[in-house]
């Protein structure tokens, strides 16, 4: 009966202070910690004892799940290699984990898995956090927003790689061998492609097979969330932990098509949010105090140093020696974090892996940073330059699909595509197609055999390959990729947004599922003037 009674306590006053906290426009996060500290410390009342651990313990499980669907973007991470938003996340991400590292190992002086893991949480940023900050501001839909978040999107996941990795490490006492670093791969990679194939090629047969069958209610939910708890359970046999498991699960679902997701994920999400993820995030409070004061003055200055101003030069010097565009504003962007944050430093402490003085001084660090930021940003954000796509914008070369699941609200193919756009036809000579229908900003076409009948597409880098005294007697019939991915009209952008990704594609013919017609095309330019709400014009031929 004490377990019903804190976690109806925990429960009650957590959402109480949630509706308060959202009147303040403020994160549910900070309510959640709140009911926490009111309740344990302050008041008494709920103590962690191993039964409520274990509903901490499964909160983990679906905040890293729900992290994996929602925010682990590896299409968008794909497409932006080799492009300035990476490199400004690379650049970002490893200066402050230069910095946090070089105070965790010397003036802390932590062990390397530990040290690693904190360093990872300090140079992470939270890109649940910069996108309600983002759209809260109305920004989201514009040039700036985009950058902002593609370069969190790689922020993120590489800081999650990095701790993902260190908690393997410290699940195996911190050793580390010459054979690490490749085994752990060899595991990620594995459990991906598992996951991958369940969710490809396994999940959404077997739903539509078994929903025929039986026509249980909430039954997509019922069996991710069993398989779920079923895989994560059987990871953290083999010693991969419990986080990172539910997180690569989730990254492999959020392949899943929209429909099958929106069918499925709001029961996953209502019950995550409805129950464990508060009661995971009270537990924070329940474990904060204020034994900081224990660790030595030389520490506090140098972990609060780091974790602040080592953090914004990193994101600073990442932005401007990637030359993005109002460096200011885009790094008070990337500074947004908190709640990966604190999920981790939880799973730090019950792993026994941090002391209780540094996780209370790390995790008032981080409530700092969810007070503070979004208001900073704001400011930084509208002090920029509001800038239109196509006048100066810098604007990746793909949507990063999570950025569209966010921004797009439903919209299909058949509400940006240009029916009037023309294609080149198979039988023309190279030199014809690079004199009149080639561009500097496009680098994949759509080539037709008849007005309407789809060719293939002809992608620019394999007509680069070919010598120019060649190109008037080559056609591009001998070029073409005959079997492209396509879509059709009533197909949802954010699905059309992950293939092309996927398959590093600039356009994507758009195909009559019953007749085979070509109906037209979209292209990245396309989605991206839908995605951040400008208008482009259309031009005659293919763009």
């Amino acid at each position: 009966m004490e377990l019903l009674i804190s976690l109806g306590l925990l429960l009650i006053l957590a959402k109480l202070l949630e509706g308060v906290a959202t009147r303040l426009r403020q994160s549910a996060l900070i309510a959640y910690v709140a009911a926490g500290i009111i309740l344990g410390p302050a008041l008494g009342l709920v103590e962690a004892t191993d039964e409520l651990k274990l509903f901490f313990g499964i909160g983990v499980v679906f905040l890293f799940f729900l992290i994996g669907v929602e925010e682990m973007d590896v299409s968008g991470l794909a497409a932006t290699l080799r492009g300035r938003f990476f490199l400004a996340g690379i650049l970002a991400f490893a200066v402050s984990f230069t910095f946090a590292m070089t105070v965790t190992y010397y003036v802390l002086d932590q062990p390397p898995a530990t040290a690693i893991a904190i360093s990872g949480i300090l140079s992470l940023s939270s890109l649940g956090v910069v996108a309600k900050t983002l759209s809260d501001l109305g920004r989201l839909r514009e040039p700036l927003g985009l950058e902002i978040f593609t370069t969190v999107v790689i922020l993120e996941i590489v800081g999650l790689l990095v701790v993902s990795f260190s908690l393997r490490q410290l699940a195996n006492n911190g050793s580390f061998t010459l054979w690490t670093v490749p085994i752990l791969l060899a595991e990620i990679v594995g459990f991906a492609v598992v996951a991958w194939l369940l969710a490809a090629k396994v999940f959404p047969p077997l739903v539509a097979l078994l929903r025929r069958a039986i026509d249980a209610p909430q039954l997509g939910m019922g069996l991710i969330t069993g398989v779920l708890l079923l895989m994560v359970g059987l990871l953290d046999r083999i010693g991969l932990h419990g986080s990172l498991a539910a997180l690569l699960l989730g990254v492999a679902l959020s392949g899943l098509p929209h429909r099958l997701r929106t069918e499925i994920l709001p029961g996953v999400r209502g019950l995550a949010h409805g129950l464990f993820i508060p009661l995971f995030f009270a537990s924070a409070g329940i474990y904060l105090d204020a034994s900081f004061r224990l660790l030595p003055a030389l520490s506090i200055v140098a972990v609060v140093l780091v974790a602040v101003l080592g953090k914004f030069l990193g994101t600073l010097a990442g932005v401007i020696l990637a030359r993005l565009n109002q460096p200011l504003a885009v790094a008070s962007g990337m500074m947004g974090k908190g709640v990966v944050e604190i999920a981790l430093l939880v799973v730090m402490l019950n792993m026994g892996a941090i002391s209780q003085e540094l996780f209370s001084l790390l995790v008032l660090i981080m409530i700092c940073f969810l007070l503070a930021i979004p208001p900073i940003m704001g400011h930084a954000i509208r002090q920029a330059e509001r800038v239109q796509i196509g006048k100066g914008a810098n604007l990746p070369k793909f949507v990063v699909p999570s950025f569209a699941k966010y921004a797009l609200e439903n919209k299909t193919v058949l509400d940006i595509m240009d029916r009037g756009r023309q294609f080149p036809s198979a039988d023309i000579t190279i030199q014809k197609f690079v004199d009149f229908w080639a561009s500097p900003d496009q680098s994949d076409y759509v080539v037709t055999r008849e007005p309407r009948k789809l060719a293939g597409v002809v992608y620019l880098k394999d007509v680069r390959h070919i010598s120019k005294e060649r190109w008037g007697n080559i056609t591009l019939e001998d070029l073409l990729e005959l079997e492209p991915i396509v879509a059709s009209p009533d197909e949802l952008l954010d699905d059309v947004a992950t293939r092309m990704a996927d398959s590093n594609m600039t356009v994507i013919p758009v195909v009559d599922k019953a007749t085979g017609e070509l109906l037209g095309s979209i292209t990245n330019s396309d989605i991206m003037a839908s995605v951040i709400g400008a208008d482009r014009p259309r031009k005659a031929r293919q763009a």
